[in-house]
């Protein structure tokens, strides 16, 4: 069942879960490609032998690696932002109108 604004009736509404989800996926996903990027950097800088004779699927292993490692380093980061969106954004209240900006308890049903 959508969740209507109780001010305006949208259905553009964006609840704390929601919003938290969004921000641990880019968070993630933010920290996986600059893991990736600087790998990719440090491997041009390097240019061994032994990088050249790796197959690509090995590259694109190692990358992912890189890519998770990345990514498991800027959690703090990505934890940080949560709880600004939290605070901030939500403040005690559990629903957000995008539409209006009108913050609310989901109501039981």
């Amino acid at each position: 069942m959508v969740t209507r604004c109780l001010i305006c009736n949208s259905s553009v509404v964006l609840s704390k879960d929601a919003a938290i989800a969004i921000a641990r996926l880019i968070g993630t996903l933010d920290g996986f490609l600059q893991g990736v990027q600087q790998s990719t950097a440090k491997r041009q800088a390097i240019a061994s032998d032994a990088d050249a004779a790796l197959r690509p699927l090995e590259r694109a292993f190692n990358l992912m690696v890189d890519g998770l490692a990345g990514a498991a380093c800027s959690w703090a980061n990505t934890s940080d932002f949560i709880r600004d969106v939290r605070k901030h954004q939500f403040m005690e209240y559990d629903c957000l109108c995008l539409r209006c900006g009108a913050k609310y308890d989901e109501q039981p049903r």
